[in-house]
């Protein structure tokens, strides 16, 4: 009875430190993501009927 318990318990908390482990590292990945930064190459340009890029 004292073993499956051991076994329960140690197994319960291999568990739980690896769900945490998990977590904190999601965390870190999504707070160290930067905004990406935008150029000018990658505007979209919009065009007058006439065939004339618009200014914004």
């Amino acid at each position: 009875m004292a073993d499956s318990m051991l076994m329960y318990a140690i197994t319960t908390a291999a568990f739980v430190i690896f769900v945490i482990i998990l977590g904190s590292s999601r965390a870190k990945r999504y707070r160290h993501r930067s905004a990406p930064v935008a150029s000018s190459e990658n505007k979209k340009v919009r065009y007058s009927s006439d065939g004339q890029p618009m200014s914004d």
